[in-house]
């Protein structure tokens, strides 16, 4: 029995080692600019229409927050794509999903992205429900949430943006 523990401790051990070299490694050796193939760099793309859009996010952060951030980037990739005066952004914060604006309140980082965000029309809105189920106040505990951004429920506001016409996206 104690020899069972002990090659599963090995194994968790190992397993985990090898995940932070993984991690490791992505964090250091990324991509660079000026790799990707020069048809890609000059390729001729068509304007997008208008978009009304929801990101419904309602999952934890991740390893370093790396869900969180790219959320962000994710964000503003759309609004650069689209352009800001022709997207309707509403990332919506569900769950663990609230969680982002209590990182954000502590990161400067992502206090000025969202900022960023904000001033190019996206709207970040914190589902009620979520606010009293888990006793948060989003004066003390949350980055820039305003009554206007605290919706009564994420799934009921999801469903009512989808039905004028909202496109659902899980980033």
């Amino acid at each position: 029995m104690k020899r069972r523990a002990l090659y599963l401790a090995i194994g968790l051990f190992a397993g985990l080692g090898l995940s932070a070299v993984g991690l490791k490694a992505h964090i250091l050796l990324p991509h660079k600019p000026g790799q990707t193939a020069d048809w890609v760099k000059k390729m001729r793309v068509e304007d997008y229409g208008r978009q009304q859009v929801i990101y419904h996010l309602d999952q934890s952060a991740g390893v370093l927050n790396g869900h969180y951030r790219h959320v962000l980037q994710v964000a503003q990739n759309h609004v650069d794509a689209v352009g800001a005066e022709k997207l309707d952004l509403r990332i919506i914060l569900q769950g663990e999903g609230v969680d982002f604006l209590s990182w954000a309140r502590d990161n400067f980082d992502a206090r000025h992205k969202i900022d960023e965000l904000k001033l190019q029309g996206v709207k970040f809105l914190v589902c009620r429900n979520t606010l009293l189920a888990r006793g948060i106040d989003p004066d003390r505990e949350l980055y820039d949430v305003r009554k206007e951004d605290v919706i009564r429920t994420a799934v009921g506001e999801i469903a009512q943006l989808e039905q004028k016409g909202f496109q659902y996206i899980k980033p």
